[in-house]
């Protein structure tokens, strides 16, 4: 699928169009300072310690999920349902659920996509890790929800988007959970570039997940899109993203994680990607490849075999 994006290019210091390199990606705008929103929706953290940054992340865990089911379809052996949820912060969640074709209990993954992208737009690697006997659930992300300005607005919606994406994550942990194919011992996160920094979040955040892969993650740039696309960050606006800054949360992460970078992604310098690299806690294992900000198809086996390993999964 051909995506038009604008993906920002540190190396050039501007904005390249292509369909193969998604990253932070900013929607076409104005060349306009915009100013955060009065009151934001969710109380600012009253400090920096994980204490009080994940209470931001706080929520209902005994409202009802409210599953309903819109169709579904196989996948060769796989079977794939579109399914709606009730989200922690009122609204319907979207999310593909792909089951193996036994009854388990099966390792379960929730997937996460870059930065406006779709859900869609990382099946195919979910597609992949179910092959393997996981059942996974494709996250569509709250940006994206119709009539929704998409991420970057440069206010106050931003950090509420990434807030909402990583209820709508804890909640699929909770459907997961509550599957009677899952083993609850075996719960993963599985995320791309923006996908990436909440999943450093909901590491964080939510112990019940026991593996993790970050691939294409790197530091906050909002300055640099911001320039790039001809905006001008706001202090309040800089505060209030600093609450979601995947750095203060990344060494958090406790369990074992896959780190996974490309050595020519533009996106972020050398020294972005090492000082990410770097930060993550948990038992990690860190791999740089030949290739661009989507990676390579070795990433894409070397992510499987991973899993796999520390799954005990069987090959497909």
């Amino acid at each position: 699928m051909v995506r038009r994006c604008l993906v920002l290019c540190l190396a050039l210091a501007s904005i390249t169009c292509g369909p193969s390199d998604v990253g932070l990606t900013a929607p076409p705008s104005a060349a306009t300072s915009v100013a955060p929103t009065p009151t934001p929706r969710t109380p600012v953290p009253t400090g920096t310690r994980l204490e009080d940054l994940a209470a931001q992340f706080v929520y209902d865990a005994s409202a009802p999920i409210g599953i309903v089911e819109r169709g579904s379809a196989p996948d060769g052996t796989l079977t794939v349902r579109d399914i709606e949820f009730t989200s922690a912060k009122g609204g319907r969640a979207r999310a593909y659920v792909i089951t193996p074709p036994t009854s388990g209990p099966h390792p379960a993954m929730v997937f996460v996509a870059g930065s406006n992208q779709r859900r869609e737009d990382i099946r195919a690697d979910a597609l992949g890790v179910a092959h393997r006997g996981v059942v996974a659930l494709v996250l569509e992300q709250s940006q994206i929800a119709a009539a929704r300005p998409q991420i970057w607005t440069f206010n106050a919606q931003d950090r509420e988007e990434a807030i909402e994406t990583v209820l709508d994550t804890r909640r699929a942990i909770d459907l997961l959970v509550g599957r009677t194919d899952v083993d609850t011992a075996r719960i993963g996160y599985y995320g791309f570039s923006y996908g990436a920094w909440l999943g450093a979040i909901s590491a964080a955040v939510d112990k019940r997940l026991s593996l993790v892969v970050l691939r294409s993650g790197g530091p906050q740039i909002l300055s640099e899109i911001a320039r790039a696309s001809a905006r001008t960050l706001t202090t309040e606006y800089s505060a209030l993203m600093a609450t979601v800054d995947q750095m203060s949360y990344a060494p958090n992460i406790a369990v074992p994680v896959l780190v996974q970078n490309g050595s020519r992604d533009t996106t972020y310098t050398a020294e972005q990607m090492r000082a990410w690299q770097e930060r993550i806690g948990g038992a990690k294992t860190m791999k740089t490849y030949d290739a661009g900000h989507t990676l390579d198809t070795t990433a894409n086996t070397d992510a499987l075999a991973w899993i796999s390993e520390r799954w005990r999964l069987s090959p497909p």
